[in-house]
């Protein structure tokens, strides 16, 4: 747990915004690449890439806000303003990102499932670093335990002292995987959105299993799922819907 990578008595360095913003120029630049297959401009990525930080992280906010109310309380009350620099959702996150990348490629009269696609390896990757900066901040963490390979939190953590699951490296890693597989398998995609619709169904699987060990929300539905399992769910519902829909239109454009 590293919270702060660089602590003076004029700036504060948090070690978790220099892992987000990594995370989100390597993926950018993953979609770039990736545009030029495409047969897109790669400025058009750098442009959209605005668009996505700032939607990306309002929607990200809005969601902890709704849905972790008194955590947003409590940090308020403590640090006030500079507590927003902290709690947020990915998947309020990636929802309205999805939607300023909706509006963006209507005005620009962009392909959507073309440039969805581009960017489908990049979100993977840069949610890698972004996962690995949770755990340098001590959020998203997972449930006791005494694996070997679990990882205590100093003071003062919640769990200070207390072995748990590094969640947040298992989702790195699983974001890592996605990302590999979704490049290996680029070339070989036969209609366009294929690769955005296997990232979605690949995440939310992903966050699905993952969810079983994480130890940081305050009301468990049954003993065992989170709201986190309920919106994977969903995730992984119109995952497998879209990418129907899209292979029978694209048998049908085929006869």
């Amino acid at each position: 747990m590293c919270p702060l990578l660089i602590r003076t008595p004029w700036l504060e360095i948090h070690t978790y915004g220099v892992l987000v913003a990594a995370g989100f120029l390597i993926g950018l630049a993953v979609a770039a690449h990736n545009a030029k297959r495409e047969g897109l401009h790669p400025e058009h990525i750098s442009d959209l890439g605005i668009w996505l930080i700032v939607a990306g992280m309002a929607g990200g906010k809005l969601f902890h806000v709704v849905f972790f109310w008194n955590d947003f309380l409590s940090g308020w009350r403590a640090e006030g303003i500079r507590s927003l620099r902290e709690g947020f959702v990915f998947y309020g996150g990636f929802i309205g990102a999805s939607l300023a990348a909706i509006v963006y490629t209507r005005i620009k009269r962009l392909p959507l499932w073309k440039v969805a696609d581009a960017c489908a390896p990049g979100v993977a990757l840069g949610h890698a670093f972004g996962r690995v900066g949770c755990f340098f901040n001590g959020c998203c963490y997972g449930k006791a335990c005494l694996l070997p390979w679990a990882v205590k939190f100093p003071p003062p953590h919640l769990m200070a002292g207390i072995p748990v699951h590094p969640t947040e490296i298992y989702e790195a890693l699983g974001d890592v995987a996605i990302f590999l597989g979704l490049t290996a398998y680029y070339r070989r995609k036969r209609f366009d959105g294929r690769i955005w619709w296997l990232y979605v169904l690949g995440y939310g699987i992903l966050r699905f299993a993952i969810e079983f060990f994480r130890g940081d929300y305050a009301t468990y539905y049954l003993g065992v799922f989170t709201l986190g399992h309920a919106i994977a769910a969903v995730t992984i519902i119109v995952a497998l819907i879209a990418f129907a829909r899209q292979i029978a239109m694209s048998k049908r454009t085929s006869q």
